[in-house]
């Protein structure tokens, strides 16, 4: 029943969305060259609900840190230390044989993403999500963390950022500008692009998850409830968390798998009834990293069916 409400409910918030819901005018000066998407319950996907997947070998390997980002072979997970008052943010570094603190410094944040089994690129702490934003490179291959600031990656065809609670996507290639998000529906933040520039994943203030297909042109799939979507280094996944509070602290929080080739849905077994809050992917999704609300970080083996 817990699936079957969910989509039930982002058709619904769909129609109702379409409907105009929220009836104000649209801004004038919105960054776009092409016409603002609008949500419509006929392109969403028919989902397929699968059965719970099963974590294996869960460990816990670092605590008092936060957003786990697990390397594309699953061998290292970066973490983030928020520095207590008047000392920077940290990155630590976890392996097999060892975890240690790799930087600490000004511009560190949480915003991490791998390049390949051993850079990664990190988004400056000021503003993550805009257009602007500079990249800081590391490579672990040194005896320490090389930081080399970086522009956005010329062989990208897409990046997306958020401007006034709007999603932005803008082709390189053709050097126009589109509002991706019905700006009459809610207002928008977070967008992260899966690393084969097929889809862009956001939040909505109030609706939740948003799949947006590139080629499509369309939202394709909305989560009524969830935080902090990443993709899969290949891009063949998309994971969130599905949390609920009482208004101070959570309560529970469970993490969700979407199946972008087969456009199936599942939960990630939790047996011990942790709570988590956030989580990423190797490729092929073999295995994760996820964050439990007291700031805990586990690294399990995540066997999924790929063919």
């Amino acid at each position: 029943m817990k699936f079957k409400s969910l989509i039930f409910c982002a058709v619904c918030a769909c129609s109702a969305f379409a409907s105009a819901a929220y009836a104000q005018d649209l801004p004038q000066n919105l960054p776009i060259d092409g016409q603002m998407v609008k949500l419509d319950a006929k392109k969403l996907w028919r989902m397929t609900y699968l059965p719970n997947a099963q974590l294996h070998n869960a460990e816990k390997i670092a605590q008092n840190v936060t957003h786990p980002s697990i390397a594309p072979d699953g061998s290292t997970v970066i973490m983030f230390e928020r520095g207590k008052p008047g000392e920077f943010n940290a990155l630590h570094e976890w392996t097999p044989l060892a975890q240690k603190e790799i930087m600490r410094a000004e511009n560190v944040s949480a915003y991490v993403s791998w390049d390949d089994d051993s850079t990664f690129s990190m988004r400056e702490r000021s503003k993550p999500f805009e257009r602007d934003t500079e990249h800081h490179k590391f490579t672990l291959e040194k005896s320490k963390p090389i930081l080399k600031k970086i522009h956005k990656n010329d062989a990208d065809t897409f990046i997306v950022y958020d401007a006034d609670d709007v999603i932005i996507l803008e082709s390189k290639k053709t050097k126009t500008l589109q509002a991706i998000s019905d700006l009459r529906a809610d207002r928008y933040y977070g967008p992260v692009l899966s690393p084969d520039q097929k889809y862009v994943a956001f939040n909505g203030l109030t609706s939740g998850i948003h799949l947006f297909d590139i080629e499509a042109n369309a939202v394709v799939f909305i989560a009524s409830q969830g935080t902090s979507p990443t993709f899969s280094p290949d891009g063949k996944y998309l994971i969130y968390a599905v949390t609920t509070d009482n208004g101070h602290e959570f309560e529970s929080g469970e993490l969700v798998l979407i199946d972008l080739e087969k456009h199936a849905y599942r939960y990630i077994s939790n047996p011990n009834n942790e709570i988590r809050i956030r989580a990423t992917l190797s490729k092929n999704g073999e295995f994760i990293a996820y964050q439990t609300d007291d700031n805990k970080i586990f690294r399990a083996e995540l066997p999924l069916e790929t063919k």
